[in-house]
């Protein structure tokens, strides 16, 4: 497991890491984790593959959220921990989704609640499904999967590198794709919740570029499925 913690309060960032060490000891899971207190220092370097990131919404003069831009060019899967107030980012929460935020002091029973939550998603993520490019076989694995689209009588898999063709029906994804993170928002749609870049009532942005639209029928179930998931961030 990687993990990256960047605060700009240092002896912040040594009880986080020694929490995270403690918290993946306990899983008997290997951690290598690396430390920064100057914002700009991660920006200018490159940047590493990371499956956990910690950050502090403001870092001096960088925002936490440039951070996160610029890791998830190297893993677009990466489970985001926001260091902040929780209330004054209440309005943004539905946007910025989060995996968890953290407030100053640290609650290490919650962070470690938090840090064994994001393993066991990420150890679920790892699902492979087959799917036909042409006369070639191809293996997708589900944390890849932005959303799942009926067109015709097939299905587009649109994953973060490519689009894919399968010629299994809606139903089999939904059965297949974990109810944690997968929801079937439209009867045409199954998007998976960790790319959703901008909620509206009868929208969503998709990794920064697909519009997925919310049917009628589903806005005030996937309205309280959201709820859950921000008031998840809390615990």
């Amino acid at each position: 497991m990687n993990v990256l913690i960047c605060d700009d309060d240092y002896r912040y960032v040594n009880e986080v890491k020694k929490t995270v060490e403690t918290c993946f000891l306990e899983l008997n899971v290997p951690v290598h984790i690396e430390t920064y207190t100057d914002g700009e220092e991660v920006l200018n370097n490159e940047m590493r593959f990371f499956d956990i990131a910690i950050l502090d919404v403001e870092i001096g003069n960088i925002k936490g959220m440039q951070i996160a831009e610029k890791i998830r060019l190297q893993n677009s899967n990466t489970l985001y921990f926001f260091i902040t107030a929780y209330e004054s980012y209440l309005d943004d929460a539905m946007n910025l989704f989060a995996f968890r935020f953290l407030t100053k002091p640290l609650d290490v029973e919650r962070l470690k609640k938090g840090l064994k939550a994001a393993a066991d998603m990420i150890d679920k993520t790892a699902v492979e499904f087959m799917v036909k490019d042409g006369d070639i076989v191809q293996k997708v694995f589900s944390n890849d999967i932005v959303f799942i689209e009926i067109t015709g009588r097939y299905t587009k898999v649109v994953t973060t590198r490519r689009d894919y063709t399968s010629t299994k029906p809606i139903e089999f994804w939904q059965d297949k794709l974990s109810p944690s993170y997968f929801y079937r928002v439209h009867k045409s749609f199954i998007i998976n919740t960790n790319y959703i870049t901008k909620y509206t009532r009868d929208n969503l942005l998709m990794y920064d570029k697909y519009n997925v639209p919310i049917s009628y029928r589903e806005r005030p179930a996937f309205k309280q499925y959201i709820t859950r998931r921000i008031e998840e961030m809390q615990k």
